[in-house]
């Protein structure tokens, strides 16, 4: 399981820069660059406390419940990120790009992860 997930990340990588030159361009737009740098910041930082505490009340060793860690995680992160662009980053179209990454990214857990 874990290489799918390194496999993963390093797909998403690829599919993020080549997507977002079709899409947006060569001047991509950043939330950290708007007024939201600071709810960006706040968000992040609590979604990673949140799946760094559930490590304590989950069975890690049990390939079926990291499963679906990693498909809620991955969710909420890229959920969170996709809500960030559409409401700072609209006129870029950025949140675009977000959204095909996570619907991509889902798409790819539920079939060669599960």
């Amino acid at each position: 399981m874990q290489v799918s997930v390194s496999i993963l990340a390093l797909i998403l990588s690829i599919l993020n820069f080549i997507i977002g030159r079709l899409i947006v361009g060569k001047e991509r737009g950043k939330v950290s660059e708007t007024s939201g740098k600071n709810i960006q910041r706040i968000g992040f930082v609590t979604i990673l406390i949140i799946a760094f505490s559930c490590f304590y009340f989950i069975d890690i060793m049990d390939d079926n419940v990291m499963k679906w860690f990693w498909l809620y995680f991955y969710t909420i992160t890229f959920g969170f990120h996709f809500y960030l662009d559409w409401v700072y980053l609209r006129d870029t179209k950025e949140y675009l790009v977000s959204l095909i990454l996570l619907i991509i990214g889902v798409s790819y857990i539920l079939f060669f992860v599960f």
